[in-house]
C-alpha cells in the first residue's frame, strides 16, 4: 500500500542523502590532494509502477556519484624541480613498480608530485612511478632497444620509467660548427692556369692578320665550365684586341703585350680551381702564335681540394677551434680559406693525424672537408657547395673518424644563411678601434660539444622533458613525459592512490607529447590543486543536511499514520 511505499521511499531517500554526504566527506578530507578530482552527486527516481489518473505508487531515489575527472584543477607554483601539472587534457601514465613487465597494470594520474627513490626512479607520493619515452640528445623518441618511435605508435612497450641515474657523466661530442668571419675582398687569388705565345716577330699594334702566317677570319676555341666560345680574328684585330675579346669570355682572361716588336699574348684561366681549354677553329692561329699544344690545349686549375692540408698551395687565412668526440676529447681543426677568384674561395676544414687523433686513413693529410664558398656582389653569402659545385654542404652532416675509439662525430658547419651576412662575409680589409688594418676579422666560432661532465642537476622542462645538466654545462634530454588521452576521462574508474583504470566506456588511451594532438601541455615546477571547491561543498553538505531530515520526517510521519491505522482496529 502507499503508506508502505512512502516509508519506503523515505528510506531510500536517507540511503542517497547518506552517501552524498560521504562524497562530500571524501572531497573535503581530499582538498589538498595533489591532483584529486572531486566527486559530486546526482539523483535519479526509481518508479515501482506506473502513475495513473487516479493510483500512485512511490518509488524512491537512486545515488549516481559523478567523478569530475575532466576538470581542471588550480596550478600551484613549487620548488621541486622534479615536479609536473598539466595544463589541460591528458594524464600522467603511471606504474606500481619501477620495473614493468606486460602483465602489470597501467594506471593514469594527474598527481605530479614526482621524486627520484632510492635507485634514482621518479614516483609521486602514492608511489607510482611515471614512465615516458628514453630521448637522443636532440630530443628525439627512442624505444627501450635505442630504436627511434614516435608518439603516435602508442605502443605502451616504447614506454620506460623515468630514471635520473641512466646518465650520471655525458660527454658531447660536437655536431655543429659555426663560423662569423669576414674574407678579404682585396685579397689577391692564386693564378689560374695560363698559356703564352712564343712566336717572334709579333708586333702588337699592328694589325695581327698577315703576320706569322694568320688572315683575317681565323678563329679558335675557349671552352670553359662546358660552354665554348669562338673568337674570331678580323682584318683589323691588334694583340690587344683578341686580349680585350677573350677577356669578355667567362673563366678565362687575357693580356697582351704592346712593344711593337716580339709582342707576346697570355691566355689565363680566371678560377685557380677550373680548367680552360683553348683549341684551334678555322686555321691554326694558336699554333702559329707559339702557344704550347698540342691543342687542344688545357690551362689547368692550379688548385685542387687537398692542396691546403698537403702544403702544395698555402691558405690566405685559417681559423682554428677545439671540437670534441663522443669520448670528450678534444681536437684542434682550422678552416683553412684560399681566394680562388673573383667572389670565389677554396676551403678546407682541417685537422692532426697525430695519435688519437684523426684518422689517417680516411682523413689523408688531415682533410676532413673541401669545397667552395661563393659570394655575392654585396659581400653575402651565395653558395657552399663540393669542390664541384654540385652539392650543396648547407645542413649536410660531415662525418670525422678518430684513432682514438670513440664514435666518428657527424659534424654540421654552419657559415650563416645563404643570402645575409650573418656568418662568412667578403668584404674589403678594414681597420679596428686602434686604426690598424684588419684583413681578415673572425667575428665568432662556436661548437656545441663539451667534454665529459658529471650530473650537477636535473629537472623537467616545459616541453615535457626530464633534462640533465652536467658539470661541462651541457644540458641534455634524457626523457620525455608520455601524456594518455581519453575519448570520455569522466567515465574512468577510480583506485587507490589518485590513479584511474581504464574502463570500455572511456575508451582507449592515445599516447601523446605534451602539448600536441589534443594533449595538455606540461607546466613544469607545478603542481595540480584538487579541485574541489571547499564553499561549495559546506553548501552542498546543508543541503544534504536539510534533505536527510526531511526524509526522515517522511518516515515518522508514515508512521504515525500507521499507528492511527492501527488504532481504528483497537
Amino acid at each position: 500500500m502507499s503508506l508502505f511505499g512512502a516509508m519506503i521511499s523515505g528510506v531510500s531517500g536517507l540511503n542517497a542523502q547518506s552517501q552524498n554526504l560521504g562524497v562530500i566527506s571524501d572531497n573535503i578530507s581530499n582538498l589538498n590532494t595533489v591532483g584529486y578530482k572531486g566527486t559530486v552527486g546526482r539523483f535519479s527516481t526509481l518508479v515501482t509502477e506506473s502513475a495513473t489518473n487516479t493510483r500512485y505508487t512511490p518509488g524512491g531515489v537512486r545515488f549516481h556519484p559523478t567523478a569530475l575527472i575532466s576538470k581542471q584543477g588550480l596550478l600551484q607554483a613549487t620548488s621541486s624541480n622534479t615536479a609536473a601539472a598539466i595544463s589541460g587534457d591528458g594524464f600522467f601514465v603511471v606504474r606500481d613498480t619501477n620495473t614493468p613487465g606486460s602483465d602489470n597494470e597501467i594506471f593514469f594520474t594527474r598527481a605530479g608530485d614526482f621524486k627520484p627513490d632510492d635507485d634514482g626512479y621518479l614516483r609521486n607520493t602514492a608511489g607510482y612511478y611515471v614512465q615516458g619515452w628514453a630521448t637522443d640528445r636532440n630530443g628525439g623518441l627512442l624505444d627501450p632497444t635505442g630504436t627511434a618511435t614516435t608518439s603516435n605508435s602508442s605502443a605502451i612497450s616504447d614506454l620506460q620509467v623515468l630514471d635520473i641515474n641512466s646518465i650520471l657523466t655525458a660527454a658531447a661530442s660536437t655536431t655543429t660548427i659555426e663560423f662569423g668571419a669576414n674574407l678579404n675582398a682585396n685579397e689577391t687569388p692564386l693564378a689560374g692556369g695560363s698559356n703564352v705565345s712564343t712566336t717572334l716577330g709579333i708586333n702588337g699594334t699592328a694589325a695581327l692578320a698577315g703576320q706569322a702566317g694568320i688572315a683575317a677570319g681565323d678563329s679558335f676555341d675557349i671552352t670553359y665550365n662546358g660552354t665554348t666560345t669562338t673568337i674570331t680574328i678580323t682584318g683589323t684585330d691588334t694583340l690587344a684586341d683578341i686580349a680585350t675579346k677573350i677577356s669578355a669570355v667567362t673563366g678565362v682572361s687575357a693580356t697582351a703585350t704592346t712593344t711593337g716588336a716580339n709582342d707576346t699574348l697570355t691566355i689565363n684561366g680566371s678560377f685557380a680551381d677550373q680548367n680552360v681549354v683553348i683549341t684551334n677553329n678555322n686555321n691554326t692561329p694558336l699554333t702559329a702564335l707559339g702557344f704550347t699544344g698540342p691543342f687542344p690545349a688545357t690551362l689547368a686549375a692550379t688548385y685542387t681540394g687537398g692542396n691546403l692540408a698537403s702544403g702544395a698551395v698555402a691558405e690566405n687565412n685559417r681559423m682554428p677551434v677545439t671540437i670534441y668526440d663522443s669520448l670528450g676529447s678534444a681536437h684542434v681543426v682550422e678552416l683553412q680559406v684560399i681566394k680562388l677568384g673573383q667572389n670565389r674561395w677554396g676551403f678546407e676544414l682541417t685537422g692532426s693525424t697525430g695519435a688519437d687523433e684523426l684518422d689517417p686513413t680516411l682523413h689523408p693529410n688531415g682533410l676532413i672537408q673541401s669545397g667552395i664558398i661563393t659570394f655575392n656582389g654585396d659581400g653575402s653569402l651565395r653558395t657552399f657547395t663540393d669542390n664541384a659545385g654540385t652539392t650543396s654542404l648547407v645542413d649536410q652532416d660531415i662525418a670525422v673518424n678518430w684513432s682514438n675509439g670513440s664514435n666518428a662525430n657527424q659534424i654540421t658547419i654552419d657559415l650563416g644563411t645563404v643570402g645575409l651576412t650573418n656568418g662568412i662575409t667578403q668584404f674589403g680589409a678594414g681597420s679596428d678601434s686602434n686604426g690598424n688594418l684588419v684583413e681578415y676579422d673572425t667575428r665568432f666560432i662556436n661548437q656545441n660539444g663539451a667534454q665529459a661532465g658529471s650530473m650537477v642537476n636535473y629537472g623537467f622542462t616545459e616541453d615535457g622533458f626530464l633534462q640533465v645538466e652536467f658539470a661541462n654545462g651541457v644540458k641534455r634530454p634524457i626523457y620525455k613525459l608520455a601524456i594518455a588521452t581519453f575519448e570520455a576521462p569522466d567515465e574512468m574508474e577510480n583506485h587507490t592512490g589518485n590513479v584511474y583504470r581504464q574502463t570500455r566506456e572511456s575508451g582507449d588511451y592515445l599516447l601523446r607529447e605534451p602539448g600536441l594532438n589534443g594533449a595538455g601541455n606540461v607546466v613544469a615546477s607545478a603542481l595540480e590543486s584538487s579541485n574541489v571547491d571547499l564553499a561549495e561543498e559546506f553548501t552542498n553538505m546543508i543541503v544534504t543536511q536539510r534533505a536527510y531530515s526531511a526524509n526522515t520526517k517522511t518516515i515518522t510521519t508514515t508512521d504515525e499514520m500507521l499507528s492511527e491505522l492501527i488504532r481504528i482496529k483497537q
